[in-house]
């Protein structure tokens, strides 16, 4: 959570979207980190929660508002700075902005102007996505988004990616789409190694699994994954 937190543009409002028990804003507000927070969600069921816990952590109902809607819909552009979404699969967040952005996928940097500052409806997007979290940094940075922040933090056990990203223009893409962030990479992040050999044992455990396998079609998998493990190990012995 802290992570995440620390990613909030501090002094301007935020979003929490698919906020289920609202703890983030909630910290976020009691620690004075942000002035205003929307809570957003799909399910009225996850607000009304949201609201019971805002008042029993004696927070006023000025500081906040409540939000029934989809995705990044219930926002208008500017109203706030972060729009947090954490706890969804990779896919999910693609989608969600995407249709923020009003296409079916983010304008890419074929199409797109030198111009264009993409008029999106936050400033910046803090993510914690729980699956497919590659291929959706590989999207947002070949998309008209750059990474800004990018932190491993370890819960229950798992290490789980945050990163964040704003919309920029296209003359300042800086697409990331290797097996680890180069933005990552860069930084040094502590868990970084740990990071690298989980994702080598991983590898290591599906290219067991399809050599056990007879079908030609595990055969060329298990090479593929082969070809990424060495690219692991590599990463891993000269980050």
């Amino acid at each position: 959570m802290r992570a995440i937190e620390s990613m909030v543009l501090p002094g301007e409002p935020m979003a929490d979207i698919g906020t289920d028990h609202g703890f983030i804003p909630a910290d976020l507000l009691m620690r004075g980190i942000v002035p205003h927070a929307i809570m957003t969600d799909i399910n009225p069921g996850p607000l009304e929660k949201c609201r019971e816990n805002m008042r029993e952590l004696g927070l006023g109902a000025s500081l906040f508002e409540l939000r029934l809607g989809n995705g990044l819909e219930p926002l208008k552009t500017g109203e706030a700075a972060t729009a947090v979404i954490a706890g969804m699969g990779g896919e999910l967040i693609w989608k969600i902005v995407c249709d923020a952005a009003g296409e079916s996928s983010v304008e890419g940097p074929e199409d797109a102007s030198e111009e264009d500052d993409h008029g999106f409806v936050v400033k910046r997007l803090v993510l914690q996505p729980r699956t497919h979290s590659d291929e959706l940094r590989a999207a947002l940075t070949g998309s008209g988004f750059r990474i800004v922040d990018y932190k491993l933090s370890m819960e229950r056990g798992r290490i789980c990616e945050v990163f964040a990203v704003e919309p920029v223009s296209a003359g300042q893409y800086h697409p990331d789409d290797g097996l680890i962030s180069r933005f990552l990479l860069e930084k040094g992040d502590p868990l970084l190694a740990d990071f690298i050999d989980a994702k080598i044992q991983r590898a290591e455990r599906v290219i067991t699994q399809l050599r056990n396998s007879k079908s030609t079609e595990s055969a060329d998998a298990a090479r593929l994954w082969q070809g990424i493990l060495i690219q692991l190990n590599e990463i891993r012995r000269d980050p």
